[in-house]
């Protein structure tokens, strides 16, 4: 039972809530909870807006309840609970056993629902026009599976998911994620993420830009569980030389423009093992030309060369990503001095 209007719950000092969760603030910046290493901070806490938002992650960002939320691994009923009951690290004993009775289901349980998932999710005339839009190829669109689904077309799917698995199975494997976008009444692309011919995990996208999700103050990407793995992840054991992109378009572009590709799940929530996939490599980094992708570019490349791997930087010019530069006719040269440029 919420006994506080929410905008009075939403107006407690997110710095106070940091702290509250054990997080390390200085200032006006803590380190994310959500990647690591976090070397220099990368949570920003905005305390004229009192919301939180990571320069590196994906969907970290929102208001105190979300940070709650995420951190804790809450529902928001939950997290409002953790808010109201005072200056305790820890939610109450009762979110405490709830949280530890949830339902848990094996990977290959998990898969078997994510691909059934996919299977109803098919890419439909819209997603093929936005994907076109740029860019992207029906032929790759069908080669790596990429789904779709209208807000109603979800709902549909999830209650028949919900009928046939129950509720707790389908949280479990995450496949309850996406209601935030069908409650905003927003059609979403689905990028399956495989290992060895098996789904791990599923990436939801909005069709909106950045921009227009800033204004509607919606979030554009949610995921079935945090990535492990990078997207097109298997050519990794194929490959001797590997081009790393931010998201799953920017690797569709490089893959339809014959370059071994895989992607980056979130905007650099780097696991550091995966840099040991890298060993005796030659990576190029072709990563946004904006401060998160300069920061992570900088952090990769001296972490793989301490791996013995070649790392090369893709330079492009500012304020255009791989994808656009590609759609724009530009021409990826050779490498030269550890750096490529267009």
């Amino acid at each position: 039972m919420i006994s506080q209007p929410l905008d009075e719950i939403k107006e407690i000092p997110i710095q106070e809530v940091a702290r509250r969760l054990g997080l390390e603030v200085k200032g006006q910046l803590a380190h994310c909870f959500s990647h690591k290493p976090d070397r220099n901070p990368s949570l920003r806490l905005n305390l004229n807006k009192n919301q939180f938002h990571c320069y590196v992650c994906r969907g970290v960002e929102g208001s105190v309840i979300d940070l709650v939320m995420q951190v804790l691994g809450l529902d928001f009923k939950e997290a409002i609970s953790f808010l109201q009951e005072g200056r305790e690290r820890y939610p109450s004993e009762r979110v405490q056993a709830r949280s530890t009775d949830a339902v848990s289901i094996s990977p290959e349980r998990k898969s078997e629902l994510l691909q059934a998932f996919m299977n109803a999710a098919p890419v439909e005339e819209t997603g093929v026009q936005y994907l076109a839009s740029r860019g992207i190829r029906k032929e790759t669109i069908e080669k790596m599976k990429v789904g779709y689904l209208s807000p109603d077309r979800y709902l549909s799917a999830y209650r028949r998911f919900r009928d046939r698995y129950g509720l707790e199975i389908l949280k479990a494997a995450g496949l309850t994620h996406f209601y935030i976008f069908a409650k905003q009444q927003l059609p979403f692309l689905l990028f399956p993420y495989y290992i060895e011919g098996r789904i791990q995990s599923i990436q939801g996208r909005c069709l909106l830009t950045k921009e227009e999700a800033v204004t509607q103050r919606v979030k554009r990407f949610a995921m079935t569980e945090r990535a492990a793995y990078f997207y097109h992840h298997d050519l990794i054991a194929e490959s001797s030389v590997l081009f790393i992109c931010e998201g799953e378009i920017d690797t569709l572009t490089m893959l339809q423009s014959g370059f071994p590709a895989i992607g980056s799940p979130g905007t650099w929530g780097f696991d550091e093992h995966w840099l040991d996939l890298f060993a005796g490599k030659t990576v190029v980094l072709c990563l946004d030309p904006d401060p998160a992708g300069e920061k992570a570019a900088a952090w990769v490349g001296e972490e793989l060369h301490r791996r013995n791997s070649l790392c090369l930087k893709l330079h492009l010019p500012a304020g255009c990503d791989i994808n656009e530069y590609i759609r724009k006719g530009g021409y990826i040269g050779s490498a030269q001095s550890g750096t490529t440029q267009p």
